[in-house]
């Protein structure tokens, strides 16, 4: 390996290279998120990087326990910066730690080491280690990404609490850090999974706002924010933000499959929006019979029935409608669960349900009577696709559903879980997804 310049002598200047050298291991992490370079080209670039530092540490004299410590943590905290688990990062950081404990930043480094090593327990160790010896915002938000993931499956929702109560002491010390803001936001993502509580999707999506605004380490260039959050969008159909998002982060970093989503959403918007506009191809005759198994009276406590026609845009409280299932909708997506409904006019609609599982499509059958109660009335388009609209009810509460004068089972209701393949991901870096793991959990 040939011997880097050095940007002065270290003889009579060492303070100069060690100046260098914390400022090369600043680019590193600025280089190891440039994602418009391919995974190849920045994997060279940076090395090509880190043997500079390696030399650079190798050119000043380390004679005490101390400086040893530090040299080592320099060049573990240099390798720690590549996209994948290098051993020469994890026998760096760990010879530094050894040395001097009370190295923050290689306590916290091998722990995003271990993370990469897929070692959860090991990475948790050595976040705690770090604030035993300080406290500190990045050892407590990636302590909350590690409790949420590593654990009994048992107590998965006191770890997503958990989670989310040290996002929030990351802040504590530093309100304006973005990055702790996005942690925090993919805190309340998860905790949704085992709430099914819109208000930690809100949390979320308030919290990816402010990370998106804060002043220091904004997360406006994380492409993985914007894809987050417009899979948040696309779970509330709010189909032309969560594109906006998509592109977004689709211009930040070209390797998430962002543009396949946008496109799924197109299709999705076109078919549904043909299928009300065609009455789902059913003939008048049979709409006609179907419309005679909805009742012509129908009461729910403390509400009044109303057709289709007389819904507002937005909540209708006080209000409820009953139509007759016309046939299940599909998507290349999970949530919410949702049919094609025909009211006492005929009219038809897309209803929504959250909070209930997928196999309730297959058990619903056409004709059956469904009673909505509290229903919600939106207009769902696309930008892409203006004369494509399509009217949708939705339910946030599946308990205000019931079929055939029946409340939905208990087994209709969806239990606390985690669909790790909707969102993106990191180990390393809480934000970049690489090609061969888009399907891991979310950071």
């Amino acid at each position: 390996r040939s011997r880097a310049k050095k940007p002065m002598s270290a003889e009579t200047d060492p303070i100069a290279t060690k100046n260098a050298i914390e400022s090369s291991i600043e680019k590193l992490e600025k280089l190891s998120k440039q994602y418009s370079l391919s995974e190849a080209e920045r994997d060279r670039r940076m090395r090509k990087l880190i043997a500079q530092v390696c030399d650079w540490v190798d050119s000043i004299d380390h004679v005490d326990a101390e400086s040893k410590a530090r040299a080592a943590s320099w060049k573990g905290r240099a390798y720690s910066k590549l996209a994948e688990y290098t051993p020469e990062a994890e026998d760096f950081l760990t010879k530094a730690i050894k040395l001097e404990p009370a190295l923050v930043e290689a306590w916290n480094s091998l722990g995003a080491e271990y993370w990469k090593k897929k070692d959860l327990k090991a990475a948790g160790d050595c976040f705690r280690g770090a604030l035993e010896q300080k406290k500190n915002k990045v050892s407590l938000r990636k302590l909350s990404m590690v409790v949420r993931n590593h654990g009994d499956p048992k107590t998965y929702r006191k770890r997503v609490a958990e989670s989310v109560d040290l996002a929030k002491k990351a802040l504590v010390l530093d309100v304006k850090d973005g990055e702790s803001w996005y942690v925090l936001g993919n805190a309340y993502m998860m905790q949704f999974f085992t709430s099914f509580s819109t208000d930690d999707l809100e949390g979320c999506l308030k919290a990816y706002e402010t990370a998106e605004k804060s002043p220091i380490d904004s997360a406006s260039k994380n492409p993985d924010l914007y894809y987050n959050r417009a899979n948040v969008h696309k779970f509330y159909e709010q189909y032309q933000k969560a594109i906006d998002d998509y592109k977004k982060s689709r211009s930040l970093d070209p390797h998430l499959p962002a543009q396949d989503e946008i496109e799924n959403i197109h299709r999705f918007v076109k078919k549904l929006s043909k299928l009300i506009a065609t009455k789902n191809g059913i003939k008048a005759k049979r709409r006609l019979k179907l419309k005679e198994l909805i009742p012509e009276t129908s009461q729910i406590r403390e509400a009044e029935r109303r057709e289709f026609v007389d819904l507002k845009q937005g909540p209708n409280k006080g209000s409820f409608l009953v139509g007759v299932v016309i046939s299940p909708v599909t998507r290349t997506w999970d949530s919410p669960v949702s049919f094609i409904v025909m009211d006492k006019n005929t009219d038809m609609f897309v209803l929504s349900i959250y909070g209930v599982v997928s196999s309730l499509q297959s058990d619903l059958k056409m004709g059956d009577v469904i009673y909505i109660n509290q229903p919600v009335l939106k207009q769902i388009s696309v930008n892409e696709f203006k004369e494509r609209v399509y009217p949708c009810v939705s339910v946030g509460n599946a308990a205000n559903i019931s079929v055939n004068g029946k409340p939905l089972p208990k087994k209709a209701f969806a239990n606390p879980s985690v669909k790790v393949s909707t969102f993106s991901t990191s180990f390393a870096k809480e934000s970049k997804v690489t090609q061969k793991a888009k399907s891991k959990m979310i950071s």
